[in-house]
């Protein structure tokens, strides 16, 4: 069966990101150095990441844990900071919104990331036909339920979808769902290509160039 939607994850896909600016941003406002994040930190940023508290609540523990006085909009502001576009990625979303494709996201995000994004670039997202983002979901990647969220949403099954991540577990996970899917790293990019054009052609829509 020919793939009929085309996923993207978000970080590291459409969008890059660098760590390291929040560390030292960090470091800077609270006068400790901070060399990296701790375990309690990972916890809390996927908790947010999976709805299971909110952004004022994550900001609350950052600023207790490290000695802060943010507020959201400040947490907004360093993630504007730490995004850049990856090009690659935008482009081939992009092209395939433009070709009428049935275009989603599938993403483990929070809030506050994806208010960053479209402060940095107003109208991102536009033309894409859904977005399923894991703090609206209730899980992440790799959790199985995720998947299972989006193919019943859609009422599809995998083999009918083409996704594209920068994490192995996600694609693992994502393959045990029976999506057709490739880790998107510079050593796949040619795969990634060749099967984006398969897609196209059986949208009959032609093939990128």
């Amino acid at each position: 069966m020919n793939p009929k939607y085309f996923l993207f994850d978000i970080g590291n896909v459409l969008v890059d990101f660098d760590f390291q600016v929040l560390l030292d941003r960090i470091a800077e406002d609270s006068g400790i150095a901070v060399e990296r994040s701790t375990e309690r930190d990972l916890e809390m940023h996927h908790a947010v990441e999976e709805g299971v508290i909110s952004d004022q609540a994550f900001v609350d523990y950052l600023n207790e844990a490290k000695g802060l006085s943010w507020t959201v909009d400040d947490l907004i502001g360093v993630w504007q900071k730490m995004f850049t576009v990856n090009e690659t990625g935008r482009g081939l979303f992009r092209e395939a919104i433009e070709r009428g494709l049935p275009v989603y996201t599938l993403s483990n995000i929070a809030e506050h990331h994806i208010e960053a994004i479209e402060r940095n670039w107003p109208g991102f997202f536009d033309g894409a036909t859904g977005l399923f983002l894991s703090y609206e979901i209730g899980a992440r990647k790799p959790n199985a339920e995720i998947y299972r969220h989006l193919l019943e949403n859609l009422g599809i099954h995998g083999e009918q979808c083409l996704f594209i991540d920068d994490r192995a577990d996600n694609i693992e996970a994502a393959r045990a769902a029976g999506i057709q899917a490739h880790q998107f790293i510079p050593e796949n990019l040619s795969a990634i290509h060749d099967a984006a054009n398969d897609f196209f052609k059986s949208k009959g829509l032609g093939v990128s160039p």
